[in-house]
């Protein structure tokens, strides 16, 4: 009686990870809380849009999309608008740490130290944002431009990876 129990137990695990069932119905799996979704409406992002450049998985939203842009300063841009997006599945508000910036842009290549936190002080970028980007500060909340511009990458993300 204990050999068939233990089978199962361990054939369930391996099967689980791969299984083609999660993988068809990423779209659809990928949480979509008020927030989400009166982003998708304001801005036209469509659920394809978003599981073309998000996986999410084990309740955590993993990037299959990232940018690719040369220029570092926009690459630091683009990784804060969706750490605002993953903060938005994950937690229903479009909010960006300036450290856990920092380290996903130091682990992508983006980092500049001596013009990190600078990058986000101009007009241009710091009008993404409700307030300012502070080292060690709190996080940012994506302004009503923010969420349009995330709209727009997420676009070409999601043409790109067509």
């Amino acid at each position: 009686a204990a050999t068939p129990a233990a089978q199962p137990a361990q054939a369930t695990p391996p099967a689980t990870p791969p299984s083609s069932g999660t993988r068809a119905s990423i779209g659809s799996s990928i949480p979509t809380p008020s927030q989400i979704k009166l982003f998708m409406s304001k801005t036209g992002v469509t659920v394809t849009e978003l599981a073309s450049i998000v996986l999410y998985e084990d309740n955590e939203v993993h990037f299959i999309k990232e940018p690719t842009t040369a220029k570092i300063s926009r690459g630091q841009i683009e990784w804060a608008l969706l750490l605002a997006l993953k903060n938005g599945i994950s937690n229903n508000a479009f909010s960006v740490d300036p450290e856990e910036l920092r380290s996903i842009c130091q682990e992508k290549g983006f980092y500049d130290q001596a013009n990190f936190i600078k990058n986000f002080k101009p007009q241009s970028t710091a009008t993404l944002f409700t307030g300012a980007m502070e080292k060690q500060g709190a996080a940012q909340k994506l302004s009503n431009d923010g969420l349009a511009e995330l709209g727009k990458l997420i676009k070409e993300l999601s043409a790109a990876a067509s």
